[in-house]
């Protein structure tokens, strides 16, 4: 439950930015929101999903087997975990690099975010997210219903 309730956490933070944005309030970061909402939101994600990768090691879910392969249909969620994680590191890259932290720091931002190394971390990261969110989709056979639409 910790990895969940971290996840939690980070979605709240993930919303602070946008609404503090939308308050255009110079004491919030006027137009760009809480500088460091993101930043932590995406670090609680992150610690979240490394827990919840451990806890799938140490505690193998029901249906899965770790003698049997990653796209074994019971380690699908444990699949999906690892690439949610391997998602978040780019993620935590990105957002790390391009963090202004509000003028505190003169090395910072370390990287524009306009450069390719932002870029290419938060394209990376979101197209893991996307592709975590279709093993969980397998699993569960979100899919099936697309071609067998249900009956009046």
């Amino acid at each position: 439950l910790v990895g969940c309730f971290m996840k939690l956490l980070a979605s709240i933070f993930f919303n602070l930015q946008p609404m503090t944005g939308t308050m255009n309030d110079a004491m919030l970061g006027g137009a760009s929101g809480l500088w460091w909402s993101n930043l932590t939101g995406i670090l609680f994600f992150h610690f979240g999903n490394i827990v919840s990768c451990l806890d799938f090691y140490l505690h193998t879910p029901p249906g899965a087997s770790k003698s049997k392969g990653w796209c074994y249909h019971g380690n699908l969620p444990v699949t999906g975990m690892w690439v949610y994680q391997a998602a978040t590191w780019f993620l935590v890259g990105s957002n790390f690099m391009a963090c202004s932290f509000n003028g505190a720091f003169s090395w910072a931002p370390l990287v524009p975010i306009a450069h390719a190394p932002v870029f290419v971390c938060q394209i990376a990261g979101a197209l893991l997210l996307l592709a975590g969110s279709v093993i969980y989709g397998v699993w569960c056979d979100a899919f099936g219903n697309l071609k067998n639409p249900p009956l009046a």
